[in-house]
């Protein structure tokens, strides 16, 4: 079992929390607040996390950071209020790079369809983008501005493992360095699309996990122990690509169809979704494996 250097106090409680509400908060676009007592309360680094999680169960990541047909806009601070206090673990999001440098969550290239804004995200500034308001996940328009990628990362900290997806507009060493600032390095997961970009945020980035393509994670020699995850996409139901990785103690991502995949808990440790509020915040979770998951963590 690995040791970790970061108290784990009153987290159980935050981590195991599997609320069910399906129904829409009241909440608005403004920073979580933290006080000080909840910032001291911090989750355990996401590579122990995993290995304590039991091989039936599997985090659920909300896709965007938020869920399809809700009033939460995707990479906003609503919706991860939202997540919040439904108690999911793992917010996946999409951070874009503007004409000053200001680094922000925004998906798409351009600002139609999904904001009032127009034109291309890159050739926009922090002061034109502050003035857009974002559709939600409905398709009508919401209260939420476009947020900071460092604001995201002040509220989610301690509270929310995330999963950075970089857009083509996004400097590497700008989130990296927001990341390291915050000292939230053991919190994120790094999405690398091929081998020249896994290789490019290895050497950049040596003390975060990286999310790789399954056959580069097998046949991988050059990364450190616990320094990958393998991205199987669909293919929950590769049954040998899955026994695979598991004799290699190399952890499972995967995605799941809104058709429940009765069978991806037990073959993925984490799993995207667009429909994350149809899921528990950990799937496969049941009375025995949870008190083995919070027993394992309180050893830790």
């Amino acid at each position: 079992m690995r040791n970790i250097a970061r108290p784990l106090g009153l987290t159980l409680a935050l981590m195991l929390c599997a609320c069910s509400s399906q129904t829409d908060i009241d909440v608005n676009s403004k920073p979580v607040q933290t006080t000080k007592a909840e910032a001291d309360v911090t989750l355990p680094p996401l590579v122990d996390y995993l290995s304590c999680l039991p091989q039936e169960a599997a985090l659920i990541a909300a896709h965007r950071g938020t869920a399809e047909n809700t009033i939460y806009p995707e990479n906003s601070m609503s919706a991860l209020k939202a997540l919040l206090e439904k108690g999911y673990l793992v917010s996946e999001v999409d951070v874009a790079g503007l004409k000053d440098g200001t680094h922000i969550l925004y998906h798409d290239g351009v600002w139609e369809e999904k904001s009032t804004g127009r034109g291309p995200i890159a050739s926009s500034t922090w002061k034109d983008a502050e003035k857009i308001l974002l559709n939600d996940t409905k398709g009508k328009l919401s209260a939420d501005r476009p947020v900071k990628f460092e604001d995201y990362l002040m509220a989610a900290k301690g509270k929310i493992y995330l999963e950075i997806d970089f857009k083509s507009s996004a400097k590497y060493e700008t989130v990296l360095g927001l990341i390291r600032k915050h000292d939230m390095s053991d919190d994120v997961i790094l999405i690398s699309y091929n081998v020249g970009q896994s290789k490019k945020l290895a050497n950049l980035a040596p003390d975060m996990m990286l999310s790789i393509g399954s056959n580069e994670a097998l046949g991988q020699t050059r990364y450190k122990k616990n320094q990958v995850a393998a991205w199987v996409g669909y293919n929950v139901d590769n049954d040998g690509l899955i026994e695979s990785l598991r004799e290699k103690d190399i952890p499972v991502l995967g995605r799941i169809r809104k058709q429940w995949n009765a069978n991806a808990a037990d073959a993925a440790d984490l799993l995207v979704t667009d429909d994350a509020f149809d899921h528990k915040p950990i799937a496969g979770l049941t009375k025995d494996n949870k008190s083995a998951l919070e027993n394992c963590l309180k050893s830790l």
